[in-house]
């Protein structure tokens, strides 16, 4: 289609790094949120929400210095012009006693964390007659679509996807940590992921500021990020490939070379030390015990075991063992964002990638403590923690997980519409008790036609309804594991009655406990 005045082409897209969802992945997304919410709603959390779009000088971290998306983020000038404020929140004047404007640059939110700490600290603004007082304690669980615009897109990564938090603001008690990763743990088991095919691995910020405070680099924080970002890479490359990318550079499997840091070969034994004195550690506590030869000598290390031991602690008293969460100091996030106790969730998981190879699956959520967020914006350091979940990224492992389940409606077969109440009324009782099923409306009656529609639709049982079922007062069901053979082989009633496609008849008052049993016996 062309716009005859400009000569240009209408043609229907999606805008780069968006996506249309189809119901099935829609059912798998919302299972898992309201499935998350239900596990935090029990630890007291409670549901707010926070706008899609915030002013950029609010949220920080990616702040843009252009009306251009940006360093992550998708950003523009608002509308609106309105009043520009002054460090008190009046409207700032020129020299004339006017009224300053502006098109203020506003962002839509690229995680839920920064609108969270902009919620928090305008809460503190408003009530800053009592700038004394102690934060009060805030609980919240969001979740929600977040945007960031990626310069690259890898397979699988999107512009726009799904988080869903939970934080606990205005405490500092580490056994706030250690409920972090319970509260994980619990949403976890709760999808159906059964324990041993994941773990939360558990570090602490301050025993890598240990390990830097050990070697020399604490006081340089971009050197000290590079090798956070090399360290992280250990389960990937290995202890060697480490050893190689700190030092002189590596070669990677695809021949490319990989620049080293260049440190020397006394620091770099002593950060992979870090990393390979815990393999093999048989506990938590193993693990402790042989970080205290690493780091324990520094403040930073000291404080991190201290924080570690706590969380041991609590995890210990309440049945959280190693069967599901660990102590792994290589885990490292966000260096200038986390301030103590940092978590990753991991899948165990194989899966074959893009090109073919088997690797894990890999990180599905995680979090920590951001003491620092709040005090961005008021100069009030205001403790925090908690964890994110990734929704898109757990889907994607669920359905890998759930391959081959059935979610989708029972279907109704339209068969006559002298029959069309009848056909209403089974699937009424059905969703009367709590199966799904929908009435077939399609334009093509075929049962060919009606058969392949139920294969897309991923249905897992056909009713069948017809008058010659009415008036013998039954019912025939048909389960629908081979649909496409079945569409592909049946045109006809008599085919569907020969026997060979897996029909059951049952008594029309025992439609309800017949789709039930057979639901339940394909798991």
């Amino acid at each position: 289609m062309r716009d005859g005045s400009t000569g240009r082409g209408l043609v229907p897209r999606k805008v780069k790094g968006f996506r249309d969802l189809d119901p099935a992945t829609n059912a798998l997304r919302w299972r898992l949120v309201e499935t998350a919410s239900r596990v935090y709603a029990s630890y007291g959390f409670e549901h707010w929400d926070t706008p899609l779009l915030e002013y950029a000088d609010c949220l920080g971290k990616y702040l843009p210095e252009s009306n251009e998306a940006a360093e992550g983020v998708y950003a523009f000038p608002n509308p609106e012009r309105e009043p520009i404020p002054d460090a008190e929140g009046a409207p700032l004047r020129d020299v004339d006693n006017r009224v300053l404007f502006e098109h203020a640059l506003v962002t839509l939110r690229y995680d839920l964390t920064a609108p969270l700490a902009r919620k928090y600290a305008e809460d503190l603004w408003e009530g800053r007659k009592n700038p004394g007082r102690v934060p009060p304690l805030f609980r919240r669980f969001q979740y929600g679509p977040v945007f960031r615009f990626e310069q690259k897109l890898d397979p699988g990564r999107f512009r726009e996807f799904w988080q869903l938090d939970f934080d606990t603001v205005g405490v500092s008690d580490v056994t706030c940590d250690a409920e972090v990763a319970m509260i994980l743990s619990d949403a976890l088991e709760a999808l159906g992921l059964a324990r041993g095919t994941w773990e939360i691995r558990v570090n602490s910020r301050n025993l890598h500021q240990g390990l830097f405070e050990r070697v020399g680099l604490a006081g340089d924080e971009a050197r000290c990020r590079d090798v956070l970002r090399v360290l992280d890479k250990v389960d990937k490359i290995g202890v060697s490939g480490v050893e190689a990318e700190l030092g002189a550079g590596r070669v990677d499997a695809s021949g490319s070379k990989v620049d080293g840091l260049r440190l020397d070969a006394a620091t770099i034994g002593t950060l992979t030390g870090y990393l390979d004195g815990t393999q093999g550690a048989a506990s938590r506590a193993d693990v402790l015990g042989r970080l205290e030869a690493q780091v324990g000598g520094t403040p930073s290390g000291t404080l991190g075991l201290s924080e570690l031991r706590v969380i041991d602690d609590t995890l210990t008293a309440l049945g959280y063992g190693e069967d599901r969460v660990v102590f792994d100091p290589s885990v490292a996030r966000g260096l200038a964002y986390y301030t103590g106790p940092v978590f990753e969730a991991v899948s165990k998981l194989e899966v074959r990638d893009e090109h073919g190879a088997i690797r894990r699956f890999g990180s599905i959520c995680g979090g920590g403590r951001y003491d620092g967020l709040v005090e961005r914006m008021l100069g009030v350091r205001v403790p925090a923690t908690g964890a994110s979940i990734g929704v898109d990224r757990l889907a994607d492992l669920l359905s890998r997980v759930e391959a081959g389940r059935r979610t989708s409606p029972v279907l109704v077969l339209a068969l006559g519409s002298r029959q069309r109440v009848e056909q209403h009324r089974a699937a009424a009782e059905l969703r009367a008790a709590g199966i799904p099923a929908e009435v077939y409306f399609g334009m093509q009656a075929k049962m060919k036609a009606q058969l392949a529609y139920a294969d897309a639709r991923g249905c897992a049982v056909a009713v069948l309804l017809g008058s010659e079922e009415v008036e013998r007062g039954v019912v025939a069901l048909k389960d629908l594991d081979m649909g496409k053979k079945l569409a592909a082989g049946i045109t006809d009633r008599a085919e569907w009655r020969s026997g060979a496609s897996a029909q059951v008849e049952v008594p029309r008052a025992g439609l309800v406990d017949a789709v039930r049993e057979l639901l339940a016996s394909r798991g």
